[in-house]
């Protein structure tokens, strides 16, 4: 997973990367029915009230399990710190099985899924075995069982999971919670008469159904080729840079 993160971090820009990565992800599991009530409260969750904090925070878990490993001691007391809030906060906000499989899958395909909507084919085999593996790894420490077992299987139980309005719809919470995203991502990253353009350039890079899950219409088109555009111009000179 190292060597994953070390090819896909640009040498400048690599804070605005894992924000939109943030920002990205959690807009689409606040497409859970369950996941958006949990991180909206009601209006009252931390999103709301202290959202980039709660960024730093999250991205600062998962960079610090890439960079130990899943596996790894370090990793098993920040697992378990995170599996803690869980529990806290499912007393007023249960998750079922499948939605926490579903966000085991989510950030398993996570890059891959957004790489694919521009064109690109990232990952080897090999890295999506190890991207498979990392994410098992921190399922099971948080006790998630039946956990797909190979990168198809993510593909499939996320599949499954989006396309079952049960699980995967419209929600005020999910609505509100993806607006709290889209402005934070702005405020910290853009200047204000760019705003507009920064929301576009989000949700250029979310399916059409995930769009309709958080309340959110599609940019126009020529917006959303351009978009997808850049980020393959991106990931290429990325690329170049990282092999050299």
């Amino acid at each position: 997973m190292r060597g994953i993160a070390r090819r896909m971090t640009p040498p400048v820009g690599a804070a605005f990367t894992s924000h939109l990565l943030y920002t990205l992800g959690l807009m689409r599991i606040v497409g859970e029915a369950e996941g958006a009530a949990a991180v909206d409260r009601a209006g009252t969750g931390k999103i709301h009230r202290s959202g980039q904090a709660r960024a730093d925070d999250t991205i600062a878990y998962f960079q610090h399990w890439v960079r130990h490993g899943a596996a790894s001691p370090q990793a098993a007391a920040s697992i378990d710190r995170v599996q803690r809030m869980h529990v806290h906060y499912a007393r007023s906000y249960p998750f079922s099985h499948e939605t926490y499989v579903h966000g085991i899958a989510l950030f398993t395909l996570l890059s891959d899924e957004i790489l694919t909507l521009a064109g690109i084919n990232a990952f080897t085999d090999r890295e999506k075995a190890a991207q498979v593996q990392h994410w098992r790894a921190i399922g099971a420490r948080m006790n998630i069982r039946d956990l797909p077992t190979t990168w198809t299987g993510m593909q499939q139980a996320l599949r499954d999971y989006e396309q079952s309005p049960q699980w995967y719809r419209p929600t005020p919470a999910g609505r509100r919670s993806a607006e709290a995203l889209i402005h934070q991502f702005n405020h910290r990253w853009l200047p204000r008469p760019l705003h507009r353009l920064g929301r576009a350039v989000l949700l250029s890079l979310h399916h059409d159904h995930v769009l309709a899950a958080i309340g959110q219409d599609p940019p126009p088109a020529y917006l959303v080729r351009l978009t997808r555009r850049a980020l393959r111009i991106a990931y290429a000179a990325q690329i170049r840079l990282a092999t050299r």
